[in-house]
Order: structure tokens, then sequence, then C-alpha cells
């Protein structure tokens, strides 16, 4: 079979109604399942910052009155969700009803995925397989149980609907689709979350792996850079992105942020991805002098890319899935500096690359049935896990909790713990959190500020705990 030309349309026949109804059933079906206890989950920290106390977001008016601004669209839905109900429940169920939404979107795009990228393949199985995957990773619990994630999540909602819209309208002929629909929903992802800029390359990305040989038509993408143009004029006159981009390029230099991304996307891939969640906050450190850790990830990484960059052609399917995954990771965790070096909702976006290279695995003929029942076991694995994490987020201090036992050595996490013991009355749990966080770091001043606001001021500071009784400790931690 002769590669596909850049920008050809991909004959993909539409599914059947047989086909439609177990997708919706399986999709729908496994996010009710694996999210049913995230309902209970309450605000939590930046929640507070963006949503609980920014009066901007309180009402319609509020709204339009602090506009322009950053992430516009994202706002306005806060603010409507606050307009009709202003529980924490109903932004989580809004949250949820997203997630369901772009597990669809993308089980419609990767049956034209498949269709380029591995046509030996059984499309409809590979294609509910991604999704499913997607559907119920717990690495996507940050970007759907924590309210504010929704950030990640309606950004993709739009992203993935302006890549459907491309495929769907070239395919089938339809260019007001193609041509007309898709940069506009390119422009609602971007007003939604800067980080959607990597669109016009993930467009292209298909085509580009089916084939060795034929360049990128930039052509195919005209509208979405002229959107990408416009929205970049709209964010240097604005000054919230002005602020916003000079505190990033001065959180850290260069070298630091080279190795704090090396040590970043280590995490990333043996934590998360994986499907080992349990930290809101990792204590990932940023120094210049590269260490064996950073030189070898370093490694993997370059080995990774030459893999990926030698499969165009051959295993399309496997360089679109490596490419793609970095791609969407590139925007938070490359060269532009952030306070974290690393969240997992990041992953939330680039998921769907791993994704579909574990679905044509497992979508091949020789060992169908084998691939079924591996299929089911992820699939159950990963939601088990995803129910475990969302029981994390049930109040701050059971975050927290969760958060320090994974990683009892971050002065921040036993702070934000100690802040909302403090929240809830438990002022003895709070002093020993602040007292552990200066075990871990004995010159972090928040933690300082926050003990002495808990001592009387003729009293001397109690004295930091050990790391080690500390540990002991958040071991000790109830955990669903």
């Amino acid at each position: 079979m002769s590669p596909l030309a850049p920008g050809a349309a991909t004959p993909v026949a539409p599914p059947d109604r047989r086909e439609t109804a177990r997708a919706l059933a399986v999709l729908l079906g496994a996010v009710g399942l694996a999210y049913a206890n995230a309902f209970d989950a309450a605000f939590q920290f930046d929640d507070y910052a963006v949503i609980v106390d920014n009066p901007a977001v309180h009402s319609l008016s509020a709204w339009w009155a602090s506009m322009p601004g950053i992430r516009p669209l994202l706002k306005f839905s806060y603010a409507l969700n606050w307009v009709l109900a202003p529980q924490a429940g109903a932004f989580h169920a809004v949250n949820i009803g997203l997630h369901a939404l772009n597990a669809l979107l993308l089980w419609a795009l990767a049956r034209h995925w498949l269709a380029q990228l591995a046509p030996r393949r059984d499309a409809a199985f590979g294609a509910l397989a991604c999704a499913a995957l997607f559907a119920v990773h717990p690495a996507a619990t940050e970007a759907v149980t924590y309210a504010s994630g929704r950030s990640i999540a309606l950004c993709a909602t739009c992203y993935l609907a302006a890549l459907l819209a491309d495929a769907h309208g070239r395919a089938r002929g339809r260019h007001l689709l193609s041509d007309l629909g898709a940069p506009l929903l390119f422009a609602a992802a971007l007003a939604v979350r800067e980080t959607a800029l990597t669109l016009p390359l993930a467009l292209l990305l298909p085509a580009w792996c089916a084939t060795r040989r034929v360049q990128p038509d930039w052509r195919r993408c005209r509208g979405h850079l002229l959107v990408l143009a416009a929205a970049a004029l709209a964010a240097l006159a604005t000054p919230g992105y002005q602020r916003f981009f000079a505190a990033s390029l001065d959180a850290r230099a260069l070298p630091q942020q080279l190795s704090g991304q090396l040590a970043a996307h280590a995490y990333l891939a043996t934590q998360p991805l994986l499907g080992r969640v349990g930290m809101i906050d990792p204590d990932l450190g940023a120094t210049a002098a590269p260490s064996a850790t950073t030189l070898l990830t370093a490694l993997v990484l370059a080995g990774v890319l030459v893999l990926a960059w030698h499969a165009r052609g051959r295993r399309p399917w496997l360089a679109f899935g490596i490419f793609w995954y970095l791609l969407q990771l590139a925007p938070s965790n490359s060269l532009l500096p952030r306070l974290d070096l690393a969240n997992d909702r990041h992953l939330y976006l680039a998921l769907p690359g791993p994704a579909l290279i574990v679905a044509v695995l497992l979508a091949d003929p020789r060992w169908r049935r084998a691939g079924s029942a591996a299929l089911c076991a992820l699939l159950l694995a990963l939601g088990l896990a995803t129910v475990r994490r969302n029981a994390d987020y049930r109040s701050e201090i059971t975050l927290w909790q969760a958060n320090v036992a994974a990683s009892p050595g971050g002065a921040r996490g036993w702070t934000n713990l100690g802040y909302a013991w403090r929240r809830s009355g438990d002022l003895d749990a709070a002093r020993r959190a602040y007292r552990c966080a200066l075990g871990a770091d004995p010159a972090y001043t928040q933690a300082v500020l926050n003990l002495a606001a808990l001592t009387t001021p003729d009293a001397a500071l109690p004295p930091a705990l050990a790391p080690a009784e500390c540990a002991a400790w958040a071991g000790g931690f109830d955990r669903p």
C-alpha cells in the first residue's frame, strides 16, 4: 500500500450504528464507573484563587468587566458554572462531562489516524481501545477531578474537535468544515489555554509520519496559522499575558530549566504515565549541574527520538505515538520555565499518543483474543487506580496526605498539608506538618512563617522533625 500524501483525504468509512452504539456504551460506561466517586471531591488548592475567591468569575457581568484577560473562554466557563451552580460537585460534573466528550472525540479521531497509520489493523477495535485507555487512565484525574484542571480538559475538547473537523471535512469533501470550522475551534482552544498552539503541527503529524519522503503541506493549515498569528498579537497586547510570560521567564535560568525538564520528563514517564499517581505537587529540583539521572534521561530521550524518526514510513503508528506525546508536552515541559517543573495534568492531551501505540499492538489480528483479554485487564487496573486517586480529592487534607506519602521529602507538600489541617482546626497536626516541612528544608520560608503564626510570641519555634520520623508518619496515613 502506497503512503498517503500529506493533506490527502483519509478514506475512512463512517461507523455503522452498531459500532457507534458500542463506542458510546463502552466509553460513557468507563468514564461513569471510573469517575463515579469524583462528584464528592472538594475544591482544592488553586481552585480558591481561580474560582472560589475570584469575583471575576462569579457573574457573567463580572467576567465581561475583567476582559481583556488571559484564557477568556476558560473563565467564561467558570462564570457560567458559578451562576448556574457554584457547588464543587457541579464543577466536577462539568469536568467529567468534558472528559467523556473528549473520549468520544478521540475515538472518532483515532479511526482516521488508524486508517492512515495502521491500515492492516482492526480500526474499530483499535480506535475503541485507544479511547478507552484514555478514558480510564489515572493520569487524567488531575485534569478532571481537580476543578481548576478544567483548563486542560476544556482545551482538549476544542483541540480534538478541531482535528476531527479537519479530518472529517477533508475525508468527506466538506471544505467549509475543514477550512473554517477547524480554525474556529482552534481559536477556541487558544482562548482556553495557550498551550494549544501545537495544533498546526498535530494536524500535519499523521501524514508526516506515514511517509519518509514528502514534506508536510503547510497550505493545509493556512487558516490555523492565521488564527495563531492573531492570537499571538492579542497576547502581546494583553497586560495579563505580558505579566504571565515575564514571570515565567524570571522563574529560572536556561541551564536550570533544561536540567529540571529532564527530571520532569523522567518523572512523567515513570510515574503518572505508568499509572502511579499520588502527587499533585511532585518534589522535583532544578539544578544547573547535570546529574547521572538527568544524563541518563537525556540519552533515553535521544534514543526515543531516533526510534521515532526511523519508524516514519515503516511503523508510522509508533512514530506518531511518540511524536504526539512529546509535541503535547513541549509547551509546558521544554524551554519556557514554569513555577512547577511537572504536573500530572499536562499528560492529559499527551496520553492519546501512548494509548494509540498500545491499541495498535493489541489490535494485531494474530493475537486478537489475547489482545482483547489484555485490554480488559489493563482497563480494569487503570480504572481502579483512577477510582483510588479520585478518593484523594475528597478533602484538602487527604489530597496532601497522599502527596507527602508519595514524596515525604517535599517541604511544600508538608506546608500545604499543615495549612489544610489549620483550616480544619487541627492545630497540633498543622504544627507537626510544618516541622516536617522544615526537616525537609530548614530554609523554607513559608513553613517558618506558618509555624510562627501558631506559636506564642514569647516562645521559640519548635524544632524541625527528622525526615525519617516524618516519612514514617506519612506512611501511616489512611488511604482508601
